[in-house]
Formats: structure tokens, C-alpha cells, sequence
């Protein structure tokens, strides 16, 4: 059963701890004590899991399939949580079987794009899909939103399905930059995601394509009101890739389609 998660003030504290630790490290490194950095990475790994381990758990989703709510690890503090690394892959609660994949977007509502040590990336600022997924038979987006304690606004873009696709056709969970996968005959791959944007969201509306939780709603079921009045299209904000490292924050384009080399 997942641990109590921790508050605001609880999450500095682990934060803290883990880079003062890493900072301890790099020093001992400097001096040539590579029994004392070993101990200290150990270190840092136990409070990597801490955090890991008393992370929320939010509902982010419904299925359109089995009404069953969706719920995923969240970092709602801010982007300098350990969660917005791109490389990391946290552990999740056994989900329904229609669940592909979930993707993101951040809105910063004008506040200062802030993050932590590492290149975090939130997505653009708006709702938004991938055609690939969504061209599969039987595959439904459901758009939902989160308010951040930090104030910025949150929308996990759920993809379910009624027969998910092959894995190997399914891509990085956000704000993930690679994908790794193992397939039902165990060949194990990875992919760098680069998949094309959609934010005109009226079309694949009309198609019954996207569903959507209210914005101020717990995200257990999923609204019946008809395509039109859906609330998340043409919300106001950046359409590219937002890229946040400490206090600086950039923009880097959109994805392109074309293949990526992971080694690259």
C-alpha cells in the first residue's frame, strides 16, 4: 500500500538532503575517495526512493471504457521535483487494461517558468494530441486538468484504448524524453519520442476521439456535455516545446516526425 505522501515541506527537506549529498559526493570525488563516494551515491539513492515513495498519488484520468479512474504519481509542488526528471521511471499502481500511455502539457499562467537542477520538460502550455495514437482503432484522449501548488495549471492527456496497440507502437509516458519497452515475446527496445502535435482539438472532438474530465471536477468520471462546449480548446499559450532548468526557461520548437537516434 502506497506511503502517506509527503507535504511541501517534507519534499524540500528530502530535495535538500539528496543534493547536499550529491554535492558531498562530487567533493570526495575531487580528492580521490572513491570508497566515501560510493557510500554517498548509496546515500543518495536511498533518499531518491524516499521521495519516490512518498510522492502523491492523484487521480489524473477516467477511462472511457470502464469508468475506472486513472491514478499516477504527481509532482505538484514544482518542477525542481525529482518526478519532472526525464529520466527517471517512477513506480505506478496497477491501472485498468485500456490505458496506453499518458502525455502532458504545463500552463505557467504567467508566473516564472522555475525548475531544478536538471532540464525538465513539461510540454507546451496547452492541451494537445498525438494523430499517431489517436488514428489506431478504438483509441479515446481524455483531457484533464491539475491545479499545482506552485500555481501553475497541469493537463494529463490520458490515451486509452479498447484493444491497446502493440507496445513497441506506444510511446514515453510525459514528461518522459525516451521510451523503453518489452514486448510479449521479450525483445526489449527504446525509441526517442519525436511524434507531431495536433492542437486544434475540434475536429478530433467531433469524432468522438476526445473525452474530457472538468477543469474543476476530481476526474472521476468523464463530462456529458456535447463537443462544442468542451472547456480546454483554444486555451491561450505557448505552442512549443518548454524546456525549464533552474530559473531559466527556453523554447524548442515542435516535434517533427522524423526519427531520432537515442545515441544521438
Amino acid at each position: 500500500m502506497p506511503s502517506r505522501a509527503f507535504s511541501r515541506l517534507e519534499r524540500e527537506a528530502i530535495l535538500h538532503r539528496y543534493y547536499e549529498t550529491l554535492d558531498a559526493r562530487r567533493a570526495v570525488m575531487e580528492r580521490q575517495d572513491y570508497d566515501a563516494a560510493a557510500a554517498l551515491l548509496k546515500t543518495a539513492r536511498r533518499i531518491k526512493e524516499d521521495y519516490f515513495q512518498h510522492i502523491p498519488r492523484v487521480i489524473v484520468s477516467c477511462c472511457p471504457f470502464d469508468g475506472k479512474p486513472l491514478v499516477r504519481t504527481f509532482d505538484p509542488f514544482g518542477l525542481d521535483g525529482l518526478w519532472w526528471k526525464p529520466d527517471q521511471n517512477p513506480q505506478e499502481l496497477p491501472a485498468c487494461p485500456h490505458i496506453c500511455v499518458v502525455r502532458g502539457a504545463v500552463h505557467f499562467r504567467g508566473l516564472p517558468p522555475r525548475g531544478g537542477h536538471f532540464q525538465a520538460l513539461p510540454g507546451p502550455e496547452v492541451p494537445h494530441i498525438i494523430p499517431r495514437l489517436l488514428e489506431y482503432p478504438g483509441m479515446v484522449a481524455v483531457v484533464s486538468q491539475l491545479e499545482m501548488e506552485c500555481g501553475y495549471a497541469a493537463y494529463p492527456i490520458a490515451y486509452f484504448a479498447e484493444r491497446r496497440p502493440p507496445v513497441a507502437e506506444l510511446t514515453a509516458d510525459w514528461p518522459r524524453d525516451t521510451y523503453s519497452y518489452e514486448t510479449e515475446t521479450g525483445e526489449l527496445g527504446w525509441t526517442t519520442p519525436n511524434d507531431p502535435w495536433d492542437f486544434d482539438l475540434r475536429p478530433w472532438l467531433q469524432a468522438g476521439k476526445i473525452r474530457w474530465c472538468d477543469p474543476d471536477s476530481d476526474r472521476t468520471s468523464l463530462s456529458d456535455a456535447p463537443p462544442d462546449q468542451c472547456p480546454y480548446v483554444d486555451l491561450p499559450g505557448l505552442r512549443e516545446r518548454m524546456m525549464v532548468k533552474g530559473d531559466v526557461s527556453w523554447t524548442a520548437g515542435l516535434p517533427e516526425g522524423e526519427d531520432l537516434d537515442p545515441c544521438d
